[in-house]
């Protein structure tokens, strides 16, 4: 939900361990840290062929198609050295697929940039799309595909969005040939930050303008030469969630996710204002989640949500139909249905649960017939992993706090070591399913406990709260009062505790140190938060900064005794830190700093910084290595019990 309201919105050498350093990684590290066999997976408009992304041995992401009839696979297209990776692909025809590219440009400050390719099947006639277009100006994203224009071949619907000398940006909605890389007159064309929905068949119906101030929804209604306008609010205004998605059966409704007694729920509006709102979906516990996109003309088929396990309410009776006939083959598993043939014989489908990492298969409705496709960790195929049970603890308040218990699959005798695991966000939540660090402390023999403490997203207003940073003393004591149920309760062993986080969780895997200094006898941060202030200062030069600052809150509370930063004399817990040099969301001089000041102050620190990744460290032999690395930590800290003071 932070996203949501957002997109509204030296060298440290003594510091600095190498990743490159000769090191013979634990197995269990290698298994899970080891990205999977293939994501991004798309099945061909004919259902012939998918398309995935998957890492090469050169640990760069790749474009594989494999031909479903003879099993044979192709390496169609490759990310760059220079650091563009492949970020998605999808097919525009049976023969042609387009695909988004991602760097990080640190020309004046680090911000994203993308380019679109175009590429066949067989991996012949690659062209890099646009970039010759916007010489005259600068163009931060180049992959913005609006409309697939699926009733013609050759074209797309795209934004090409320019910064002027002027430094107004001028978003122009124009269709590109995917062959030859021209571009033809603008259908719309607006000054400003601009985002485009269509109706799926190439006509602009609403689009959301975006300036350092405000906030606005247009409409355009059907057969009319006229923009209205939808909704307006405060870009700072961090309770107005607003969100069209898209269009239902009715091409002159809307669909929105707006708020519902509080929770986030999915609407359907006339623009006009002839007919009231309509309520489509709502749940009374939980927030709507993404809605469901597929098919010819990417219509919606269901929504999303997450109680203890993940749901979906379902708009496609066809779909509900396949999804229901497949769980009732699969057991136990979430199956979701991802993707379809233009002609709807065929469905692709991913299958898997807290203990199956996922597999994809091709679905003939019309046969009734399964074609597994491919595992999407088959290293992890043999091995029994460890069951995540919901739990529900009471926090120092009374209040009951929900979240997820994982313990060790051959669990031993007597009271555990554990590892409290704050999610990211903090406007996010955990959810059951397959988590690579959660399975990977559990086969080390930690007790795993992941809190939707209060802050998270996904359960409310209410629930949010004033936020993760604001209301961080909350946030803490939840996460806390987690670690002290489960000793309570005989799970964990009091003496042998670790907070460890990525992100936001890293910001509450240090603050948990900080406030509980007899609980946590280590700290592990990847990518975390270590001063506020700094994250403030960090989007300055963005649009959103008005509404960062309002989020993360200025008070002293905040920003001197809710920083790591600041407060590091007070570490008494040795601190293990990861980051990503290129890293966006959490610049990577958040850890350098930390950890400089904890050496500083002769506190045990270990610092590793990864070249040239960003905040998810998509790399394989980064990943392996941080596993490696946090399991030697973690035995070093908590596989004996701590001497008594």
């Amino acid at each position: 939900m932070f996203r949501r309201r957002l997109a509204r919105l030296a060298v440290l050498a003594p510091l600095l361990v190498s990743a490159a350093e000769p090191r013979s990684p634990d197995p269990l590290a290698v298994a899970f840290g080891t990205m999977p066999a293939l994501w991004n997976v798309q099945l061909s408009p004919d259902a012939s062929k998918v398309a995935f992304l998957q890492m090469h041995p050169e640990d760069l992401p790749i474009l594989v198609i494999l031909d479903l009839s003879s099993g044979k696979a192709n390496l169609a297209l490759a990310s760059t050295k220079d650091g563009f990776d492949i970020q998605w692909c999808d097919w525009a025809n049976d023969e042609r697929l387009l695909c988004g590219f991602a760097a990080i440009s640190q020309k004046w400050d680090s911000y994203p940039v993308t380019r679109l390719v175009a590429v066949d099947a067989d991996g012949s006639d690659m062209q890099v799309l646009l970039q010759r277009k916007l010489e005259d100006g600068f163009a931060q994203f180049q992959d913005q595909v609006v409309d697939w224009l699926v009733d013609d071949p050759e074209r797309v619907l795209v934004v090409i969005a320019k910064y002027q000398g002027s430094g107004d940006q001028k978003s122009t909605l124009t269709p590109l040939n995917i062959y030859s890389g021209s571009v033809e007159s603008p259908i719309e064309s607006r000054s400003g930050n601009v985002f485009w929905l269509t109706d799926g068949r190439g006509s602009p119906r609403v689009y959301r303008y975006v300036s350092e101030d405000k906030l606005r929804w247009h409409y355009h209604p059907a057969g009319e030469d006229r923009w209205v306008l939808l909704h307006e609010s405060k870009l700072s205004d961090l309770d107005d969630d607003y969100l069209p998605v898209g269009f239902g059966t009715d091409p002159n409704r809307v669909l929105v996710i707006k708020p519902h007694e509080g929770r986030l729920a999915l609407w359907s509006l006339d623009p006009t204002g002839e007919s009231g709102d309509e309520l489509v979906f709502s749940h009374p516990e939980v927030d709507v989640g993404d809605p469901e996109f597929i098919g010819k003309f990417n219509r919606m088929v269901a929504i999303g949500y997450s109680t203890d396990a993940p749901h979906l309410h379902f708009f496609d009776a066809a779909i509900e139909a396949i999804a229901e006939r497949l769980a009732s083959h699969f057991p136990g598993k979430t199956v979701n249905v991802i993707d379809e043939s233009w002609d709807r014989r065929y469905t692709l489908v991913r299958v898997g649960s807290d203990r199956d990492p996922g597999t994809y298969y091709r679905f003939d409705v019309q046969e009734n017939q399964l074609l597994r496709i491919s595992a999407q960790y088959p290293a992890l195929g043999e091995r029994t992993l460890a069951p995540m049970q919901p739990l529900r603890y009471p926090a120092r308040d009374g209040t009951e706090i929900p979240g997820y218990l994982t313990l060790p699959a051959d669990r031993p005798e007597g009271a555990l070591p554990t590892v409290v695991l704050p999610h990211g966000g903090p406007e996010s939540r955990d959810y059951w399913q397959f988590d690579w660090i959660v399975q990977y402390l559990a086969a080390k023999g930690y007790a795993v406990l992941q809190s939707n403490y209060r802050g998270s997203g996904g359960y409310g207003s209410d629930w949010s709260g004033e936020g993760g940073f604001r209301a961080w003393r909350t946030a803490i004591g939840d996460l806390t009062d987690g670690a002290q149920y489960l000793i309570d309760q005989g799970i964990s062993d009091p003496a042998r505790v670790c907070a460890v986080g990525w992100s936001y969780g890293g910001y509450a895997a240090l603050m948990s140190g900080l406030e509980e200094p007899e609980r946590y006898r280590c700290v592990v941060s990847i990518a975390g938060v270590t001063d506020p202030a700094m994250l403030i200062e960090d989007k300055r030069h963005f649009m959103s900064k008005k509404a960062v600052q309002k989020f993360i809150g200025w008070e002293e509370d905040v920003i001197k005794h809710g920083s790591p930063l600041k407060r590091a004399s007070e570490f008494r817990a040795p601190v293990l830190l990861f980051h990503g040099e290129r890293d966006i969301n959490v610049t990577v001089k958040h850890s350098r700093k930390l950890a400089k000041t904890l050496k500083r102050a002769k506190k045990k620190v270990q610092y590793v910084e990864y070249e040239d990744v960003e905040h998810s460290i998509r790399r394989n032999r980064h990943r392996v290595d941080m596993l490696d690395r946090i399991g030697s930590f973690l035995e070093a800290n908590l596989v004996t019990p701590a001497a008594a003071p």
